[in-house]
């Protein structure tokens, strides 16, 4: 049986069939079922269905329907294996479609985040702004032991040694601090309102180590 009616006998047998399922079905290159798809439907024995695909005209020539009809279709020719294969084909050709459509998406967003990124990798490192110490008490004039053990990585005794900073119970203050802090006394009650946070610290720490006492209930005294 020439190709021709071969497509013609399947497309009578399965009504909407494209092309390629043609071809694949009847073990035909796709250029060949294409080929006799067009002479068919100049010879006027195949129209386009609505729906895609090609179906045989209601009415065949004298003798050709009889002829057609008596070649047994595909299915009953013990092809239904090829008609599986033809399905599972087709779901692996849509699967790969969709694969494909995943990976360009997918790298399309990778070069937007590179593009991202980008900037940043041309950001310089600012010097770090941590201080230490000395500068902390510069400013403040005295912190608590603990957080000054933290700036002075570990150990204050370097630091008291040196009498760049001292030590009194649980506060560290600078000398500097401590000389203007001591020319305020003797230290009237009604004055200790206007010290600072730091002072009024200082002040509390030196009342109960016994450098300072409260003198007749008015004034605050430091024991030399």
């Amino acid at each position: 049986m020439s190709v021709d009616r071969k497509v013609l006998a399947f497309i009578k047998e399965n009504p909407g069939a494209t092309p390629r399922e043609i071809a694949d079905a009847l073990g035909i290159p796709y250029s060949s079922a294409r080929s006799a798809i067009l002479r068919l439907r100049e010879a006027g024995y195949l129209i386009r269905s609505s729906k895609g695909g090609y179906i045989v005209r209601s009415a065949l020539p004298s003798g050709l329907d009889e002829e057609l009809s008596g070649i047994p279709s595909k299915e009953s020719a013990g092809s239904s294996e090829l008609r599986e294969l033809t399905k599972g084909l087709r779901e692996l050709r849509e699967i790969v479609e969709d694969l494909r459509g995943r990976v360009e998406r997918l790298e399309h967003e990778i070069n937007i985040l590179k593009a991202g990124l980008k900037p940043r990798e041309r950001v310089e490192r600012k010097p770090s702004s941590k201080k230490g110490l000395i500068e902390v008490l510069e400013e403040r004039g005295a912190i608590k032991a603990s957080e000054a053990v933290k700036l002075a990585g570990g150990s204050l005794d370097p630091y008291v040694r040196s009498g760049k900073v001292i030590l009194i119970g649980s506060l560290v203050v600078s000398p500097e601090f401590l000389n203007t802090f001591k020319k305020k006394f003797p230290l009237k009650v009604s004055e200790v309102g206007r010290l600072t946070q730091p002072e009024k610290e200082l002040l509390d720490i030196m009342i109960r180590e016994g450098i300072v006492y409260l003198h007749g209930g008015r004034e605050y005294r430091i024991i030399e």
